[in-house]
C-alpha cells in the first residue's frame, strides 16, 4: 500500500502548482507525518520537491520538472494498468486525485 500511496502522492503534486502536507494528508487520509516521510522517499528517487513556508508556502515540485522524464514503456504502461484493475487499494488512491 505504501508505494500506492507516494505514488499518489506524486501525482497528486504533478496536477498542482503548490499544495500543502495537510492537503494531501487530508486527501488519502494520512498523517501529515506520514505525508513528509513519502515526499522524503520521492526525493530520495530523484524527484526536486521545494518546500516554501510562511502564509503562501507549500510543497510543490520544481519549475523545470518535466513529466515527460517519468513516462513508462508501453509495457511498463499495460502492466500497471493491469495491476490497477486488480487492486482496490489503487483505486481507492486513483479516486483521490482525479
Amino acid at each position: 500500500m505504501k508505494q500506492y500511496l507516494i505514488f499518489g502522492i506524486f501525482l497528486f503534486m504533478a496536477n498542482r502548482e503548490k499544495t500543502t502536507a495537510k492537503d494531501i494528508a487530508e486527501c488519502f487520509e494520512i498523517s501529515t507525518r506520514t505525508v513528509y516521510r513519502y515526499i522524503d522517499y520521492l526525493c530520495m528517487s530523484g524527484v526536486k520537491i521545494y518546500s516554501q513556508i510562511g502564509k503562501n508556502g507549500g510543497l510543490s515540485l520544481s519549475k523545470d520538472f518535466n513529466i515527460e522524464n517519468y513516462i513508462l514503456s508501453p509495457t511498463e504502461k499495460a502492466v500497471i494498468k493491469n495491476n490497477i484493475t486488480l487492486s482496490p487499494e489503487v483505486k481507492k488512491v486513483l479516486s483521490k486525485i482525479c
